[in-house]
C-alpha cells in the first residue's frame, strides 16, 4: 500500500479527501439529527448557583482552553513539519479547532446552569461530548503515516461512533435522562484516546506518552465520578459542603483535559525540537512561538 502522504504532496486534493468527507457526513449526520430532536436548554431549574471566588476559579478554568489551545496550534503546525507530517497539519488544525468549539458549547452549558454542574441532556451538552470526540479523532488522524485498509476502517469506527451516540443522546432525553445513554460516549471517547495513544507513541517514541490517558481519561473520569457522587443532588439533598461541585468539577476539566492536552503538546515540542537539532535546523523556540513566524 502507497504513503499517501508522500504522493502527490503537491495537490491540494488528495485521493484520500472523499473518504474523509465520507467519514464527516456519517458523524455530522448524527449531529443534524440531534439539532431537530434536543432542547436548547434544561427542561428543569438548577438546584443550586455557583457565586463568588468558586465561580471566577471555574470561568478562569474553561477560559485557560482558549490560551493553551492556540499554543498547541502552533507547536503541532511547526512540529508536524519536522516529524515529516506535514499532511497531518490540516486534520491536527482542524481538530484543535473543534476543541475550542466543544468548550465553547460546553461554557454556554455551564452558564445555563448558573456554573452549578448536572448530568443534563441538553444541545449545547451534546455539541461538547461530539466536537471532543470529533477533534481527537482528527488529532489521531494527524499521526498516520500510511494511509491504508486499518487506518480507514478506524475512521469509520469513528464516524459510526459519533453517528451512534447521535442516536442514544435523545434516548436518554427521552428516558428521565438516564445517565447510562452516555456510557457509549465515554467508550467512544477511550477509543480515540486509545488509538491517538499509540499512533502518538509510534511517532514521538517517547514513553511519558501514557501520561497522556492517564490526565485525559484515567484523572478525568475519577474526578467525574466523585462529581457525581459527592457533588450533585442525591435524593433532592445538595451536596455537603456545597463547593464540592465546583471543586471536583474544576479538578475534571484542568486536572484531565487541559492537563493531558498540555503534556500531548509538549512531547510534540519536545519531538519536534530534538528533529530540528538532529537536522542542523534552527530550533523551535519560544521567541519563534512568540513571533507567530
Amino acid at each position: 500500500m502507497n504513503d499517501y502522504r508522500e504522493n502527490d504532496s503537491n495537490a491540494i486534493f488528495k485521493p484520500s479527501l472523499g473518504f474523509i468527507a465520507l467519514c464527516f457526513l456519517i458523524g455530522f449526520a448524527g449531529f443534524g439529527y440531534v439539532l431537530v430532536t434536543l432542547p436548547g436548554l434544561p427542561d428543569k431549574p438548577n438546584p443550586a448557583a455557583i457565586e463568588g471566588g468558586w465561580k471566577f476559579a471555574l470561568v478562569a478554568t474553561h477560559v485557560l482552553t482558549f490560551v493553551l489551545i492556540p499554543l498547541a496550534m502552533k507547536v503541532f503546525y511547526e512540529s508536524l513539519k519536522r516529524l515529516n507530517l506535514q499532511s497531518g497539519i490540516f486534520a491536527s488544525q482542524l481538530g484543535l479547532s473543534f476543541i475550542m468549539v466543544a468548550i465553547a458549547s460546553e461554557i454556554g452549558w455551564h452558564v445555563t446552569q448558573d456554573w452549578f454542574y448536572q448530568n443534563q441532556f441538553t444541545m449545547l451538552n451534546f455539541m461538547f461530548y461530539f466536537f471532543l470526540i470529533s477533534a481527537f479523532a482528527l488529532w489521531a488522524d494527524a499521526f498516520v503515516m500510511e494511509d491504508n485498509l486499518g487506518t480507514r476502517l478506524i475512521n469509520i469506527l469513528f464516524a459510526i461512533s459519533l453517528l451512534a451516540i447521535s442516536i442514544l443522546y435523545p434516548l436518554g432525553y427521552e428516558n428521565d435522562e438516564n445517565s447510562a445513554y452516555k456510557i457509549p460516549i465515554y467508550i467512544a471517547l477511550t477509543l480515540v484516546f486509545s488509538v491517538l495513544t499509540y499512533r502518538g507513541y509510534k511517532i514521538l517514541e517517547d514513553w511519558k506518552i501514557i501520561l497522556f490517558p492517564i490526565f485525559s481519561v484515567g484523572i478525568n473520569l475519577t474526578f467525574i465520578f466523585l462529581l457525581d457522587k459527592y457533588g450533585v443532588p442525591q435524593d433532592g439533598v445538595l451536596p455537603d459542603p456545597l463547593y464540592l461541585n465546583p471543586l471536583f468539577h474544576i479538578l475534571h476539566d484542568l486536572g484531565g483535559t487541559e492537563a493531558g492536552v498540555a503534556i500531548f503538546t509538549w512531547l510534540v515540542y519536545s519531538k519536534g525540537k530534538k528533529m530540528q537539532n538532529a537536522t542542523g535546523s534552527t530550533t523551535l523556540g519560544s521567541g519563534q512561538l512568540a513571533s507567530g513566524r
